[in-house]
């Protein structure tokens, strides 16, 4: 009985190590915004990301929360990623938010990403007079 105990205990034991690398290295990180022009630069608002090595993954939504009168648009709205450090950019994603002022889902990825903590997006657009806000996280 024993020995049947310590089996067991050490097979959980090892289960637990074995997973802990794939806890421990994965990299998610939430944003948010809201963009009354047509740029939010999270190297100035001081919002860095920690990313691993490889692909990255964008996924939110954004919406129209107000309007200047007779708007635009909507423009669709670019978020870059960048590493400070390197001064790398790792790609696009576009997404046009809904004229209505409902909520509209974006997702993508950005590839070639080197690791490390100094991963910022830049979100920007052409000023359509609509004031938008966002969220959502990115991570690999």
């Amino acid at each position: 009985m024993k020995t049947k105990l310590f089996s067991v205990s050490v097979i959980c034991i090892l289960s637990i190590i074995i997973a802990m690398p794939s806890f421990a290295f994965s990299a998610t990180n939430a944003y948010s915004f809201t963009m009354n022009l047509r740029i939010v630069d999270g190297s100035k608002n001081g919002q860095y990301f920690n990313l691993n090595k490889g692909t990255a993954k964008l996924s939110g939504t954004h919406y129209q929360y107000s309007s200047d009168p007779s708007p635009v648009g909507p423009n669709p709205i670019t978020y870059q990623l960048w590493n400070k450090t390197s001064g790398n950019s790792f790609g696009t994603i576009k997404a046009t938010p809904n004229k209505n002022g409902t909520s509209s889902s974006l997702s993508g990825s950005y590839s070639g990403l080197g690791g490390g903590t100094k991963y910022y997006l830049q979100i920007f657009r052409v000023d359509d007079g609509r004031n938008i806000k966002g969220s959502g996280k990115i991570s690999n």
